[in-house]
């Protein structure tokens, strides 16, 4: 009740304001919370009907209603039904039938049409899975008309929504876009970067998500570095014109011979077959995320049999079907390509509470610790030099996380 109060003293005194969700926004409360959020900004916007941030607000509020809803449903045995009434739960509510006639043509209405997957007549009978059917025409109005003061889950939504259609001239000015407006962390910037560092030139890139593909496209598309890296969305894979795009930058021959070899009806066997068949046909080397290895095929992670023949060489994991001596990779990238000082004192101001990475920052310096700290015992033995040097690192990264409340142990035990 307080939460409401003041929200309503914020919205009638000073205008109304985005209210800030936890991830992608979605508010994950209990119902209460979320039954009184909702009814607040129902009456608001009947009071207001052509305010734009509080029907924003409205449907982000309902779409956590429908989706606890659908979370609490897809714990039972009949999930078909359930959809369904998790479906007409979300006509029912109708926040973005109602929000057509109050702001039709606005960003408000495309961004919501969209992420609601929205259909003003659904035929009787028509397949439970429209609940998740997102509509293109909604999208492309919507990028078209994005605001300049756009949030980063924003920005974020629209990018993954153009990686896979291969435009780049769309997906070069949002990327502009955001990187100007200042919210995508310059330390997640670093991270992507010191990745693609790594690596040796043309070679290939799996991201698990298009979450990891964001600050590199970045990198590539407006300040113009690392351009030779190929990036594959395993997100996408299912769409075969894009991995026939990539297949092509990569140099590997596609045809509807080689899809109907890689596609199956089960998408985590499509992923893991298009992988292996990028690792086996590629001419280029081919490089996984290492902190991410558990995300890839749809979060089930390899095989152990693909496992076997991936290298850590820092933060990557280098694909070989031959051993060699990894170790001294690992090395040079930390001592000749990695730009780490970044990492032992911010000089920025406060992250902006639209970011959506303001948190994680931490968990990619967090990365630093684990994936490099097995070298810290070779450079004590051999190059004493080199290992003050990156305990000095590993000091400055654990007293930042220490500032802010973490949890350290763990970290402090591997300085030797």
């Amino acid at each position: 009740m307080l939460a409401v109060a003041t929200m309503m003293m914020g919205a009638s005194a000073q205008g109304t304001e985005r209210t800030k969700a936890d991830v992608g926004g979605f508010f994950f409360g209990d119902s209460l919370k979320l039954d009184s959020m909702y009814n607040y900004w129902n009456d608001f916007v009947t009071q207001h009907p052509n305010d734009e941030i509080a029907w924003r607000n409205l449907f982000d509020v309902s779409e956590s209603k429908v989706y606890q809803m659908l979370n609490q449903r897809m714990q039972h045995s009949e999930r078909p039904r359930n959809l369904r009434a998790v479906e007409d739960y979300r006509k029912q509510l109708n926040v973005v039938g109602r929000m057509e006639k109050a702001i039709p043509g606005t960003y408000t209405f495309y961004y919501s049409a969209y992420q609601g997957g929205y259909k003003p007549e659904v035929p009787e009978g028509a397949d439970v899975t429209t609940l998740f059917m997102h509509t293109e025409a909604y999208a492309d109005s919507a990028i078209a008309k994005l605001p300049d003061d756009s949030w980063a889950d924003d920005y974020e939504l629209w990018i993954q929504y153009l990686i896979p259609k291969r435009d780049t001239v769309r997906l070069t000015r949002l990327l502009t876009r955001y990187y100007e407006s200042g919210q995508y962390p310059e330390e997640l910037l670093q991270y992507h970067f010191n990745e693609l560092q790594g690596m040796e030139e043309g070679g290939v890139y799996i991201a698990p998500h298009p979450g990891e593909m964001v600050g590199k496209l970045i990198l590539q598309h407006v300040l113009g570095v690392h351009k030779d890296k190929i990036l594959y969305d395993e997100d996408a894979a299912m769409n075969p014109e894009y991995v026939k795009d990539v297949f092509g930058h990569i140099g590997i021959p596609f045809n509807d011979d080689v899809w109907n070899q890689l596609w199956t009806t089960w998408q985590d066997k499509t992923l893991a077959a298009i992988m292996r068949y990028i690792f086996d046909h590629s001419k280029r080397p081919v490089y996984l995320s290492a902190h991410d290895m558990w995300l890839y095929t749809l979060g089930q992670g390899l095989s152990d049999e693909l496992k076997a023949c991936l290298y850590n060489e820092g933060l990557t994991m280098h694909y070989s079907a031959k051993p060699y001596d990894n170790r001294s990779v690992k090395r040079r990238n930390i001592e000749q390509r990695y730009r780490l000082e970044y990492l032992r004192m911010p000089f920025h101001p406060e992250i902006k509470n639209t970011q959506r990475f303001s948190g994680s920052t931490d968990g990619y310096a967090m990365n630093y610790l684990r994936l490099l700290r097995d070298q810290l015992l070779y450079y004590k033995q051999y190059k004493p030099e080199r290992y003050q040097w990156l305990s000095d690192i590993f000091r400055d990264i654990i007293s930042q996380l220490e500032k802010k409340n973490y949890d350290v142990d763990e970290f402090k035990d591997y300085l030797l």
